[in-house]
């Protein structure tokens, strides 16, 4: 067996020879981070320009919101997929627990724009996937309790009760006068969490194996970061053992942690209190594999060292680091960034710059030569209009002579155009892509569509390899922590409904997919070549082909929802595989039918009986005014016996037509009841 010395040499020597670690790719983070800050060269002379341009900085700002739409304006950021159909449940308990991990109990968004713009702007994005289980202590204070409520706090096994005052009062009720109580409590409530959560890297801080060819299983992965011995000791670590450790009275000499915080005292990084428990030292947590046992197989131990002690150490299975590198560089883990490629050009036009303005100064305010004669305050005192006073009478053409300044600066400016376009070749980031500017309508349509398409598809590939690196490792590692630790059912949300979901049934491996394509490219270019495919399956399912269905449909209804920025299908369609959705859409319409049949007999008694009384009334008004003008004559008091009773008939009849018009309406509403499997109110059965 390895012994603690050994074990200690070994972790220094893998984190003195660490990528990050006194290296040489600190001293060019931080750089980067100066010319992302856009900070003085250190050469400006005073009186000259001091210009900076800022390309470092609208590379990684620019290409920042793309690469975010990318990942996060679909409902989910990723999806498990599994091999059988047996396995489809857990598949889908595990995407939707992943994405909720993701971005309820964490702020998933905030975390991945962390990431992507150290990845940007300093080679590498890291994000540590870990399990919180930390104990939770507060106090509250509760007033006016009544009885029911204080016992509950009392059974409520999170909580101490420190403090209680009762209070008395009489109150009349039927049952005679009776003693109420409330109570005034102050209690302590502990809670134990047990959760996912994520932490971003400061890249200084992430040591990886100089030899390490990706981030999967490297030699050696670490992180190094200041903690106070009160943080240690909420770790879990011996307080003797960590009230002995030295403190440092400067953490670290770290140009990048100096570039970061330039605009604060950087002497006073280090410890500022004189509080022991405050005090910060250095913790280096260590992913390494060693041979401990000595049996000649190396094993991937967890080891935790301060101040030239080794406080902890565990075999584990694998490490938390999620890492994302924008531009790959095959056979070494970490490759370049688009900051990088503009630096040059960033420094290049600063200096163009500079001599810009140098120009433009010098010929607005030209230098002279002048002898003696010249009043040298009014010569050095620069003012439209201003006069410099010549001693003497003579001519004062001997006494000042301006020195003529060639105008410069339009050649500049063409050659600063240049740099641009090189820096856009490079980096696939070009004007065009902050959006339209007044040139573009000069560029002939294929052009443009070109130039949109380059940076399109250089982006997208920063994409791809975010998906396939460290996104991807964020939830495979979310889900294998829940998987060997979580130990009972999570109440969850989805689309405004609980769902309960149990890791602890989860059984089998699953792949981890994250789909890039949401967000990325032309959303109107999209968006009308979905509509084109929804007419087309359309048309599909009225010739009553098999090539179409309502879930094909669906999908596509889906994709046009997520282009047109909204997340949740489910809000505006039904889904088809869903029975529950379905079931209530077909109430739904069963319902509108039964109104619809309902007002349509309505419609139908009133409008036929209407007009056939009308025309009984006109035939009766007539004989009515017929039979006035000769009532002596019997056959008209006739005909108007024989229309009364015409009229009597009539109505008769009517109510007939009615009786049969409701039973034949039950018999339909029973028939739609029978076929949809629904209770229809007014059916017969």
């Amino acid at each position: 067996m390895l012994t603690e010395r050994e074990i200690l040499s070994i972790i220094k020597s893998e984190k003195n020879d660490s990528i990050s670690y006194r290296d040489e790719i600190g001293e060019k983070r931080a750089t980067l981070l100066d010319y992302y800050n856009m900070r003085p060269y250190g050469d400006e002379v005073d009186g000259r320009s001091r210009f900076v341009s800022s390309d470092v900085s609208d590379v990684v700002e620019g290409m920042l919101p793309s690469l975010i739409r990318v990942f996060t304006q679909g409902k989910e950021v990723a999806k498990f997929t599994a091999d059988r159909p047996d396995q489809d449940d857990e598949a889908e308990q595990k995407t939707l627990l992943a994405n909720y991990v993701f971005y309820r109990q964490n702020q998933g968004v905030l975390t991945l724009v962390n990431m992507f713009k150290d990845a940007l702007l300093q080679y590498t994005g890291t994000v540590k996937v870990m399990l919180d289980e930390s104990t939770e202590v507060t106090e509250e204070s509760y007033s006016g309790l009544s009885q029911d409520e204080f016992d509950s706090l009392q059974l409520d096994e999170e909580t101490e009760i420190l403090e209680v005052e009762v209070e008395s009062e009489q109150a009349i009720t039927p049952q005679g006068i009776l003693e109420v109580k409330s109570y005034d409590a102050k209690v302590k409530r502990t809670t134990d969490q047990k959760k996912v959560i994520y932490e971003n890297i400061p890249p200084e801080e992430f040591l990886i194996s100089r030899t390490a060819r990706d981030f999967k299983k490297p030699r050696m992965i670490g992180h190094t970061t200041p903690k106070t011995r009160s943080e240690l000791v909420e770790m879990g670590f011996d307080k003797e053992e960590v009230y002995k450790l030295p403190a440092q009275t400067r953490i670290s000499n770290n140009e990048e942690k100096n570039s970061r915080y330039h605009d604060y005292d950087n002497n006073n990084l280090g410890n500022s209190s004189s509080q022991k428990a405050t005090d910060l030292v250095e913790l280096t947590e260590m992913y390494v594999y060693m041979d401990v046992d000595e049996d000649g197989i190396a094993e991937l131990w967890q080891v935790f060292e301060a101040g030239d002690t080794v406080l902890e150490k565990n075999l584990w299975d694998e490490h938390p680091f999620c890492v994302v590198t924008p531009i790959p560089i095959p056979h070494r883990a970490i490759g370049t960034c688009p900051a990088e490629q503009v630096a040059d050009i960033q420094f290049m036009k600063s200096i163009l710059g500079r001599q810009a303005a140098d120009n433009v100064y010098a010929t607005n305010y030209t230098r002279v030569a002048y002898n003696d004669r010249v009043d040298l305050d009014d010569l050095l005192t620069p003012r439209p209009g201003g006069a410099i006073a010549v001693e003497g009478t003579g001519p004062i053409g001997d006494a000042i002579s301006p020195i003529v300044t060639v105008p410069q600066v339009q050649q500049i400016l063409q050659f600063i155009e240049y740099v641009d376009s090189s820096a856009e070749r490079r980096t696939g980031f070009t004007r065009f892509s902050q959006g339209l500017d007044a040139d573009a309508l000069n560029h002939t349509a294929t052009g443009f569509k070109g130039i949109s398409d380059y940076s399109q598809q250089r982006m997208e590939l920063i994409a791809r390899v975010f998906a396939e690196t460290g996104v991807k490792e964020i939830f495979r590692k979310t889900v294998a922590i829940l998987e060997k630790h979580q130990d009972q059912a999570i109440q969850i949300r989805v689309s405004g409904k609980p769902l309960e979901v149990d890791p602890t049934a989860w059984r089998h491996k699953l792949d981890c997919f994250v789909d890039v394509g949401l967000g990325s490219g032309d959303r109107n270019e999209k968006i009308v070549n979905l509509n084109v495919i929804l007419q087309r399956q359309l048309e599909l399912m009225q010739q009553g082909t098999q090539l179409a269905d309502q879930s094909k449909v669906y999908n596509t209804l889906s994709k046009m929802i997520t282009e047109t920025g909204l997340k949740d299908a489910s809000l505006y369609f039904n889904d088809p595989d869903k029975p529950e959705e379905i079931l209530q859409a077909q109430n739904e319409q069963l319902i509108q039918a039964v109104q619809m049949l309902e007002q349509q007999a309505q419609q139908n008694d009133i409008a036929g009986a209407a007009k056939e009384i009308e025309q009984m009334k006109a035939q009766a008004s007539l004989m009515i005014a017929q039979s006035r003008k000769s009532e002596a004559d019997q056959k008209d008091k006739i005909k108007l016996a024989e229309m009364r009773q015409d009229l009597q008939k009539f109505l008769i009849t009517q109510r007939q037509k009615g009786e049969e018009f409701n039973q034949e309406k039950i018999l339909q509403l029973t028939e739609m009841e029978l076929k949809y499997g629904q209770d229809v109110p007014g059916a017969a059965v």
